[in-house]
């Protein structure tokens, strides 16, 4: 569900088994996100709430697990060459604010850009 200010709120669990119902927005759940955002904002208007994507974002913990920091995956295709994919996985506050560094990571880790063949 978003707010008018494009606020999106909620997140659910799902495992391999079930994510195919990640893609589709419950809208049965409404009543559930307007007792959570009226904790802290009491005077938000019925009707507010518009329903909107669904998806997977993948995480690096589970529902009860403690929080696990990002991970950084290097994948190669050849030896010696440095890495030819670099994937960044759970990527949540304070990631965002860390976004410059982990693309200077990124950077330093691909190398310098090779000449086209």
């Amino acid at each position: 569900h978003t707010l008018p200010n494009g606020l999106g709120v909620d997140q659910a669990a799902y495992s391999q088994q079930d994510a195919a119902a990640a893609y589709v927005v419950d809208t049965a759940r409404s009543e559930a996100f307007y007792s959570e955002v009226r904790r802290y904002w009491p005077g938000l208007p019925d009707s507010s709430l518009v329903a909107d994507y669904s998806g997977i974002r993948p995480k690096l913990s589970g529902p009860g697990m403690p929080a696990a920091d990002f991970a950084i995956a290097e994948h190669r295709m050849s030896p010696g060459l440095g890495p030819s994919l670099v994937n960044l996985f759970g990527i949540e506050s304070p990631g965002l604010t860390s976004a410059l560094s982990l693309a200077e990571e990124v950077l330093q880790r691909l190398g310098p850009p090779r000449a086209a063949p």
